[in-house]
């Protein structure tokens, strides 16, 4: 944890408002965890009265990892590695929701084989291996229900850690069977790819992968800031599902790759509404079904106890 938190301690890449209060959020270019990006690029920060220091980390693990060791105030983050924390009694408040997944909307994450793989059912999966961006998480619990619900086997597949810029080479060269693909990568690589599921259906046809999450401490101690930044995110949610041009512009800024790379890719939904334990707790039961949580409890333990 403590250099999950140093990682993510990175110089600054914006200032908001001079003279508002303060606030450490992480982020990542990546689309699931970009909101914080997308909220200073379109200036919600800045309307919410906000000084805003962004904080970038690698993944949803270490923006946990760096809310709970204080490193940064607040961010997004998956709700496998949120559930995670909680149950190590770490110190975290659940507060808003992020990203929404739709089973009658466009995927965003997939089972994806090699175009020439043989392989198509649950079943075909028996033995083989499939690789995810992070193991014993919110990706593998998916897939793995996905596979038992399906006729195959979970037991018997061997999964692997590779990040989502080397999947489809990894496809390619036959070092896995299977992966776990996600936007950006998923569009590009549907020439060379077959869909086989959609993994997050098996767990529910609406769910909220991503949510916002603070240090309980500073949450404690900054109850007006908490409420302009709840505001912040709302705007930034509403504005964000409905320009994706706009926030292409700012993701591929920070990302460093083409504006062009966005078209035709399948865009995440983010929540305009409050924290709904329903579409969470489907998560919560399928890690610790499958021994990457010590116990399930119920989602609602997870939200912040003060209402914002």
């Amino acid at each position: 944890m403590a250099l999950a938190a140093a990682a993510c301690a990175a110089a600054p890449l914006a200032t908001g408002a001079q003279g508002a209060p303060k606030i450490r959020i992480g982020v990542n270019p990546g689309e699931s965890l970009s909101e914080g990006l997308l909220a200073q690029g379109g200036g919600f920060f800045t309307r919410a009265g906000l000084d805003v220091e962004l904080i970038t980390v690698a993944n949803g693990g270490a923006m946990t990892s760096g809310i709970v060791s204080g490193a940064i105030d607040a961010g997004p983050s998956n709700v496998a590695s949120i559930s995670a924390a909680y149950v190590r009694g770490l110190q975290l408040n659940l507060f808003a929701p992020s990203v929404i997944v739709d089973s009658k909307a466009p995927p965003t994450t997939i089972i994806a084989v090699f175009k020439d793989s043989p392989l198509r059912t649950a079943k075909d999966f028996t033995g083989k291996i499939f690789a995810l961006s992070t193991v014993r998480d919110l990706q593998q619990a998916a897939v793995m229900t996905w596979l038992d619900r399906n006729g195959g086997d979970s037991k018997s597949v061997q999964f692997i850690e590779i990040p989502n810029v080397e999947q489809l080479a990894a496809l390619k060269a036959k070092r896995v069977d299977a992966a776990c693909l996600v936007e950006p990568f998923l569009t590009p690589a549907r020439s060379e790819t077959l869909m086989i599921a959609r993994p997050y259906d098996s767990l529910g046809s609406r769910l909220m992968t991503f949510g916002w999450i603070a240090n309980k401490d500073w949450f404690a101690a900054n109850p007006a800031v908490v409420q302009r930044l709840v505001s912040a995110i709302r705007d930034t949610a509403a504005w964000a599902n409905r320009n994706h041009d706009a926030t292409a512009a700012i993701i591929s800024d920070a990302a460093k790759i083409p504006k062009e790379a966005f078209q035709g890719m399948n865009r995440q939904t983010f929540s305009e509404g409050t924290l709904d334990p329903s579409i969470i707790q489907p998560i919560i039961d399928a890690s610790a079904h499958y021994g990457f949580l010590p116990r399930a409890f119920p989602a609602a333990e997870l939200f912040a106890t003060r209402k914002v």
